[in-house]
């Protein structure tokens, strides 16, 4: 294989969103709620073309293979361009003098730009700097005095980079395997991380014994201004003022050192957390790489039995590990790409929330037995009341909280379905709008929205009641033990009773803390055991035998292969919310797209009668000689595609042997193309020869495809190859295999996407010129190469038919020569020798985008804090601009009822009023009750507001992405928008409110006590002035770098996500070209990248918690010896209330800071989706004037000298388009690539708005009539046949608008079942196992049969049929075929012409073709060049022009005068006749033959 050390070096392949919708997005469980901090992804934000395209063309010139694949490492999908420049600007701002500067942090001279990274200075700062994180001080500043770039973050510290951890973890793990001991993993990690997560336990401790011993050490200050106050009163010696300020400093440093230990304690977890996930993700994505095809389709290790019944032996076997029950583990379920991404994203994150806390599960319990002893001290037995109430409530609200997890699971559900149909819509969003069912899926969202919100409404209603109750408990079990305690006859002492207030407050915390860490442990316990589970799964066995010096390259001797089953599916009908299909199909369909559909899993899903066995290879025997041609034909369905992949490494070999004598490349009829350079997905991980890369090029056509890309081939192409067309895509593939240079090279049907002469181009220099020494195993639907391979390998259900050459079958076999009969005009080609003409595919001008590499453009993205107008849209959409004010009013009385209770103690304890004992018990129980009822009304207000901003949003934004020209989903990246659709939306309904709640609740309290304390001691005021200066600037100074590291660690995360999915989805390919390693590396330098933001953005918060603590700790200072030094005239019971509640306070302070920031993050959500439901393009609306019913009647179409343009400033794609079109008249479309035969479509369906001219149909200008009216009355027939998740029914008629009998009748013409199949289910649904007779089992089609995502579970003929069908079913006048024959055999072919021919009698048809043989008998032919009309007329007279384009192109193709005749008779025969428009159309051409003829 290649070397090694080179693989590391040139790990640039960037990958792109998943096929699969699922970041976390599609699967955030519970956690949903609490994924504070660190939001994935919270900003896939926006970076900038311009440098990056300065930094591609200085590499490019010197041809520096290293450097340019560091850039390439560092590019991002998120917005296809490379994070070298992440700033919008690029310029230092400009300095200022000093004196013109008065923000003094501003002064000093602006930083420049790093040239590159520098390793994180944690790795070598002393202890004092690591103590207060004085090392993050030099970042800190350079991101106050400019934006931060990537340069600027210090690279990962080495001790904890994801090689060697990784490294330590698997070694760990692999032993304790190997010793059998129980949760290998769990031990594994505590092994890797001791040091630094005891540390971080030993911190949690002393902080909380700190947090104990300083409100307890408050009872004998109190005492002291007690004993003070009373000596004044009563005239005697006061105690030494010294005592007094000697206590206010053992306060103060017992609350230092309390803040420090915290913030080492928080530090360390999180870290821990950080590095465990960075190791985690790196082994699951090497474990992807290597997990058997039978462990991923959640077979179990027995030999065919079907799924089903694995799944209930195991749930009896399994009572593993809590959270395994939910049907985790072996129920059938595999690991498709969906699961594993999810493993990487969700279950990781999990783990890495659990540790950032974790302590808290053993200090915690420690806390409250040092509290309970200390009030026992203060209070004696009366305590145990207080205490009592607090260990009933605590438990019962926790188990509150477990009961809103089921609810949120059952959320989340619906949540996914939202998600997935989103995705689905949006993915194919050209074919929604072609077909005019906009309304039809926004109602189908607006049904599940209005589900989730209303489940989201009652969730967070139950969560505010137990939020409420358990902020009031300490207030309720102080009460009760004041209570008791006055009722018992003591007195109330200030210092007794306040200092025991300080503690019930304290008490708060770690009761809060307690349930919600244990819930992130349970949750992370049972992520560890399924992260287990996949690494402990079946690996894959290399199937193949390598014998290097074996005479020939490949031998299978009775070899049998199967495919695995299909993961048992939940019986949800229409919406399956579960994983399922994803991953799995997704690996299927890499494998087999048009092939075993006995690997289907239509019916069984709601039925589950009998499932449905998996294809198979049986008893394979074949030798192929080290430089033979192979071809490896048979109809749809009989096991080619199967028999590539099972030499490819990617079936389950069952019985017999497979040999491999050399390095194989591997070309899967579906491309799998890298998010990279052209250039790179060509290389894939080789290094560069000049030479054999140029030859590759010429021979696989792709020279002039490159001279139209804007930077050649170091263009970068979007995520799964969207820019470039379906052929380009294949010939990259082809090219890739090709340049491997590896000496076996399967090619699976890589001819089908092409224009013929360009595939015969391929075949000629490609596969017969630069390959003529491998080994070649070509599967293929073209049966003019045949008699150009050495031998042909005849496949037929499985089993491989015949192995001949190509004379031999010809001579001896029946059935073959049938086969061949098809195509038997076909033979003339070779004669005329390949003419190099112009590489052609498939008609999608979407070549010529905007000049720059970048084809995306970047995501809009707010730079600074998010601007008022979002808020007060965000108040509008809660229902009206009144919500805010009611909210507040709310707040405020419920903080007001806080202080009175306070204050009522306070006058309680000194007897102010003199009031009897059951009065002021009675006040004091009445004002607790009020407060927790505010406080309840206030959380459930702004609930209720917020959700129904959330849903007013959505459904304004998706409403408004749907109606978004085409060219804003050609220039978005289509994660971005699901992102918004998922995240964004998810942040609002879950995180937003609670963010505020918490917000405007610390802000309240803080207020409140600050006016508190100033009431009494007015001095506090000039204390407060100067600290809130501090405060206010330490925080702008802290956001201002925070919001950049966040940004920089979200691309760099969307990066890792991006390059892991892919990654996945190409596991068939990377295996096959051996290059495992490779792709290994480039994802642990992804970790690294992304982890050495990660840790920052906990450092940044470290550094900041640790200074506002300062002021906090000023402030508890201040308060201290204001205390002292007013002992004589203030009443020492508010003395003691003050004290109390400043110590509650300081932690309060950070925690706001935290908190708005966090508000902030989430108004960034609000303000994404305001922006695509305001601020995006429209098209033209739906309805303008009344269109007639009837229209079209006849289906005549004028284009009148018609310009398009796909977007502003870019070249005209059709200029002065002239063509009349009579109703009933049948016109086929010609030309090669980019000629706009695509764009005559786009025009007719007003996806693209003409840039002049006009098109009329029949007497009706298009652009004056409704999008709705017009596409809901035309129909087209896709080139890529899209079906939804769903079923039959409602792919073909979603609107429900035509009776069942129509909808078989279109089934049984589109030939998908067969003649005598009906409504009745039985007769069609017994014929399940017939893998030969009609091509892919076709009874089995039903109109409730399910259909997965994307269709997969149909093989590409029966999608391309479907989509015909759905044409059928609308009955409309006019047609529009993009030609869908490309990858379908001839028998399907001749088969979806036919239906053609007679299902659409007497219509209009415009048939946009690759293969002439398909057009040829039209009524007239149009060939388009260059976006004008080169030549038009009926074929015959097209044919007889010598040297006319046409004439060419049936040269090249073989096809003769009689051909032509021929296939318009027969069309005649089919469909009476074109020209329904005028009848003497036909009589008049037959005239024009005869006279030619003469």
């Amino acid at each position: 294989m290649t070397n090694p050390s080179l693989d590391k070096e040139q790990g640039g392949s960037t990958p792109e969103q998943p096929l699969q919708p699922t970041h976390s997005q599609s699967s955030h469980d519970a956690s949903a709620a609490e994924e504070r901090e660190k939001s994935e992804v919270k900003e896939q934000l926006r970076t900038d073309h311009g440098d990056a395209d300065v930094e591609e063309r200085a590499v490019e010139g010197g041809e520096d293979a290293e450097k340019r694949n560091d850039l390439d490492r560092m590019r991002t999908t998120a917005t296809a361009t490379s994070v070298t420049s992440t700033t919008p600007t690029g310029r230092l701002p400009q300095q200022k003098p000093w004196y013109k500067q008065p923000n003094p942090l501003r002064w000093g001279k602006i930083p420049p730009v790093p040239k590159e990274r520098t390793v994180c200075p944690e790795y070598t700062a002393g202890f004092f700097s690591s103590l207060v994180f004085q090392w993050m001080a030099p970042l800190m500043s350079r991101g106050y005095k400019r934006t931060l770039e990537l340069n600027d973050i210090y690279s990962v510290n080495p001790n904890r980079a994801v090689d060697p951890l990784t490294e330590k973890l698997r070694a760990s793990f692999k032993r304790r395997v190997a010793a059998g001991g129980k949760h290998p993993l769990l031990f594994a990690i505590n092994e890797t991380f001791f040091r630094e997560f005891w540390l971080g336990g030993f911190c949690s401790l002393m902080s909380v014994i700190m947090q104990v011993m300083s409100p307890f050490t408050l009872r004998y200050l109190i005492q002291f201004a007690t004993d003070a106050y009373i000596a004044s009163v009563s005239g005697l010696p006061p105690p030494p003022i010294g005592h007094g300020i000697g206590l206010v400093l053992g306060v103060t440093a017992m609350q230092v050192l309390q803040s420090l230990a915290t913030n080492h304690f928080i530090y360390r977890g999180m870290l821990v957390g950080g590095m465990a996930r960075a190791s985690l993700i790196s082994l699951i994505y090497e474990k992807s790489m290597v997990i058997s095809g039978r462990a991923r389709a959640g077979g179990a290790e027995l030999p065919d039995v079907p799924a089903a019944k694995v799944a209930e032996k195991h749930a009896k076997d399994k009572k593993g590990p809590p959270g395994n029950q939910a049907g985790v583990a072996g129920d059938g379920v595999g690991w498709g790409n969906g699961r594993i991404v999810n493993l990487m994203s969700v279950d990781t994150y999990r783990i890495d929330q659990a540790f950032g806390l974790f302590h808290i599960i053993w200090t915690a319990p420690i806390s409250l037995l040092i509290t309970l002893a200390l009030l026992l001290v203060n209070l004696t037995y009366s305590a145990l009341a207080g205490f009592g109430l607090l260990v009933i409530g605590v438990p019962v609200l926790a188990k509150a909280v477990k009961g809103l997890f089921a609810r949120r699971k059952a959320i989340n559900k619906i949540t996914d379905q939202r998600v997935s149909l989103t995705q689905e819509i949006l993915q194919s969003v050209r074919f929604v709008k072609f077909f005019g069912w906009e309304n039809s899926f926004l109602d189908r969202l607006q049904e599940f929205r209005n589900r989730e919100i209303s489940a989201i409404q009652v969730v967070l209603s139950m969560r505010n009641a137990i939020m409420a109750i358990s902020l009031s408990l300490p207030i309720f079990a102080s009460m009760l033990s004041f209570i008791t305690y006055s009722l018992s006859h003591h007195n109330l002492a200030p210092a007794q009773v306040f200092s025991s207030l300080a503690l019930f407050n304290g008490l708060r915390m770690p009761l809060n803390l307690l349930p919600l860490v244990i819930g992130q442990v349970t949750d992370a316990w049972s992520s560890l055991a399924r992260i287990q589970e996949f690494l402990l799964a079946e690996e894959r066995e290399e199937e193949a035998v390598y014998k290097p010096d074996a005479p020939n390259a490949v031998e299978l001797r009775d070899a049998s292969f199967t495919w695995e089953r299909t993961p048992t599916q939940e019986a949800e009908g229409t919406v399956g919310g579960s994983p399922k299909g994803k991953g799995e199909n997704a690996r299927k369909a890499k494998a087999e797209k048009s092939e075993p559909p006995a690997a289907d899993s239509s019916e069984e899903a709601s039925t589950l009668v009998e499932e449905r066995e998996p294809f198979k290879l049986q008893n394979l025997n074949l030798e192929i000689g080290r430089n033979e041609l192979i071809a490896v034909i048979g109809t749809v369905g009989s096991g080619k595609t199967s028999l590539l992949a099972a030499l490819a490494g990617d079936m389950r070999k069952t019985s017999g042997e497979l040999i491999l004598g050399a390095s194989r490349a591997f070309c899967p009829q579906y491309a799998w193309i890298q998010n990279a350079t052209v250039r790179q997905n060509i290389l894939f991980g080789k290094e560069m020869d000049k030479e054999w890369y140029a030859e590759v090029i010429k021979a696989c056509a792709l020279q002039p495809d490159l001279d139209m890309l804007p930077n050649n081939d170091m263009t970068e192409i979007g995520e799964r190859g969207i820019t470039i067309s379906g052929g380009q895509k294949q010939r990259l593939n082809i090219a890739r295999a090709i340049y491997f240079d590896a000496d076996i090279v399967l090619l699976d049907d890589p001819l089908s996407a092409v224009d013929a002469h360009v595939g015969r181009h391929i075949f000629d220099n490609a596969i017969l010129g630069l390959l003529k020494d491998k080994c070649r195993i070509l599967a293929t639907h073209q049966l003019w190469v045949l008699n150009r391979c050495d031998r042909i390998v005849w496949m037929e259900g499985g089993k491989i038919q015949a192995v001949d050459t190509f004379d031999n079958l010809m001579k001896n076999s029946e059935g073959f020569r049938q086969l061949m009969e098809t195509t038997a005009v076909e033979k003339k080609k070779e004669e005329e020798g390949p003419t190099p003409q112009l590489a052609g595919d498939d008609g999608k001008s979407k070549k010529k985008k905007n000049g720059k590499g970048g084809l995306m453009q970047s995501e809009e993205r707010a730079v600074s804090s998010v601007p008022w107008s979002v808020y007060s849209s965000y108040i509008r959409a809660s229902g009206s601009i009144l919500n805010a004010p009611i909210v507040l009013g709310l707040l405020i009385l419920s903080q007001g009822a806080n202080i009175m209770t306070s204050l009522w103690l306070s006058w309680w304890t000194s007897d102010k009023f003199g009031f009897n004992m059951g009065t002021y018990i009675g006040v004091y129980a009445g004002l607790g009750a009020g407060q927790a009822l505010m406080m309840f009304s206030f959380m459930v207000s702004l609930s209720i507001f917020g959700t129904a901003a959330s849903k007013g949003m959505l459904r304004q934004a998706i409403t408004r992405v749907l109606r978004a020209p085409m060219s804003f989903f050609d220039t978005t990246p289509l994660g971005r928008i699901t992102n918004r659709f998922s995240r964004d939306v998810d942040v609002m309904d879950n995180t937003l409110t609670d963010a505020m709640r918490m917000y405007f609740f610390s802000v309240g309290s803080i207020i409140a006590v600050f006016a508190l304390i100033i009431a009494f001691f007015y001095y506090f005021a000039i204390a407060l002035v100067p600290l809130f200066i501090i405060f206010v600037l330490a925080t702008s100074y802290y956001r201002a770098s925070a919001r950049e590291v966040k940004r920089i660690e979200s691309i760099l995360r969307s990066t890792l996500f991006a390059k892991f999915s892919e990654g996945l989805t190409g596991i068939a390919t990377i295996r096959a070209y051996g290059l495992t390693d490779r792709f290994i590396g480039d994802i642990r330098k992804a970790i690294d990248d992304m982890d050495s933001a990660y840790f920052l953005t906990y450092s940044n918060q470290r550094w900041l918690s640790v200074r506002l603590d300062m002021i906090g700790n000023c402030l508890v200072f201040t308060t201290g010896i204001l205390v002292v030094t007013s002992r004589f005239s203030v009443n020492p019971s508010i003395g003691g209330l003050v004290l109390s509640y400043i110590l509650a306070i300081v932690q309060m302070i950070q925690f706001t800071v935290r908190q708005l920031a966090e508000v902030e993050n989430g108004m960034n959500s609000v303000e994404r989706l305001l922006y695509y439901g305001t601020q995006l393009e429209e098209e033209a609306p739906l309805k303008t004037i009344e269109v007639r019913k009837t229209w079209p009647e006849k289906g005549e179409i004028i284009f009148d000298n018609v310009e398009m343009r796909y977007r502003e400033g870019l070249p005209l794609v059709l200029q002065g388009l002239n063509m009349h079109i009579r109703g009933g008249e049948r016109i086929g479309i010609v030309g090669r690539t980019g000629a706009g035969k695509s764009s005559i479509m786009s025009t007719l369906f007003r996806l693209v708005e003409l840039s002049g001219g006009h098109i009329t149909i029949d007497g009706i200008d298009i652009s004056t009539i409704g999008l709705q009216d017009l596409r809901s009355r035309l129909a087209i027939i896709p080139q890529d046949p899209t079906l939804f998740r769903g079923t039959v029914r409602s792919n073909l008629d979603p609107f429900g608008e035509h009776t069942d009998l129509e909808l078989w009748s279109a089934l049984r013409q589109a030939d998908l079942v067969p003649a005598d199949a009906g409504p009745n289910p039985a007769s069609g649904g017994d014929a399940s196992n017939d893998n030969n007779g009609n091509p892919g089992g076709a009874g089995r089609i039903h109109l409730d049969s399910v259909v997965e995502e994307d269709g997969l579970n149909f093989s590409l003929g029966q999608r391309q049929l479907m989509a015909l069908a759905r044409a059928l079913v609308r009955g409309s006048q006019i047609i529009v075929c993009d030609e869908a024959t490309s990858s379908v055999d001839m028998e399907t072919d001749d088969k979806i012409q036919a239906t053609i021919a007679s299902g659409f009698r007497g219509k209009t048809l415009l048939c946009i073709a690759h293969r002439l043989r398909t057009i040829i008998g039209y009524d007239r032919i149009c060939v388009m060049d260059k976006g004008r009309i080169a030549e038009m007329g009926p074929p015959l007279e097209l044919w007889r022009m010598e040297g006319g384009i046409f004439r060419g192109m049936c040269d090249r193709s073989g096809i003769r005068m009689e051909d032509i005749r021929g296939a318009r008779e027969e069309l005649e025969a089919l469909g009476g006749g074109g020209g329904g428009g005028s009848g003497g159309e036909t009589v008049a051409e037959k005239e024009l033959e005869k006279k030619l003829d003469e």
